[in-house]
């Protein structure tokens, strides 16, 4: 087991952090995970534990790749440091859509109008993190997504809502989705998502998640 290395968990929230998210993932790591909320607190904290990482995590968040924040330069430096070295990333939502934005893909609206939200059918290819073509339930919420997949990535997941549901790098340990497989329950009550089998919709994302967690080992 990695013990003098960590998993790096970046929230990128502007609003509300996701804590019940990211203790479910300190649960899930046999190793070290540390925690940064950017937006909100600033980069120190990046700063300090810039060294020695196994792996990155970023979350969802109410801003837009667009925005041009200082905070969102750092976290494009620290992925392209991680694909420089090989270190394993995973995007979700924000993050998913950063992936592609910062590597040469597009990231716009999706539809008109407010954010839509709810869950939704997700369709998987055959991929390294999670094996064999499959498709389950997963919690979304979002405008914006990916509209081009960068040259050097693939599309990985796919839906009736969302033609790059998923992305993967072809060459580098790099993996966005964008729907919240991170989600738990405080997530589902948080934005009112009604009619919501708690158990079926946590599960693919869940098992997507953990086993690029369990990867890092």
């Amino acid at each position: 087991m990695i013990h003098n290395k960590h998993l790096m968990v970046i929230d990128p929230a502007v609003i509300k952090p996701e804590i019940e998210a990211y203790n479910r993932i300190v649960l899930t790591a046999p190793y070290p995970v540390t925690y940064h909320l950017p937006a909100m607190y600033g980069l120190t904290s990046i700063e300090i534990a810039s060294k020695n990482i196994s792996g990155i995590i970023v979350l969802g968040s109410a801003a837009s790749v667009h925005d041009g924040h200082t905070w969102q330069d750092a976290i494009k430096e620290l992925v392209f440091d991680a694909f420089d070295n090989n270190i394993p990333v995973l995007g979700i939502c924000y993050g998913h859509q950063l992936l592609a934005h910062i590597f040469g893909g597009t990231v716009g609206p999706l539809w008109s109008g407010e954010k839509k939200l709810g869950q939704r059918n997700v369709a998987l290819k055959k991929n390294i993190l999670w094996g064999a073509a499959r498709s389950g339930m997963m919690l979304f919420s979002h405008q914006e997504g990916v509209t081009k997949c960068p040259d050097e990535f693939e599309i990985t997941a796919v839906s009736d809502m969302v033609a790059i549901d998923g992305l993967a790098s072809k060459t580098k340990p790099i993996w966005g989705f964008q729907t919240h497989i991170e989600a738990t329950q405080t997530f589902i009550d948080d934005h009112n998502i009604p009619n919501t089998s708690s158990f079926e919709v946590f599960k693919l994302g869940h098992q997507i998640l953990d086993n690029f967690i369990l990867s890092l080992t």
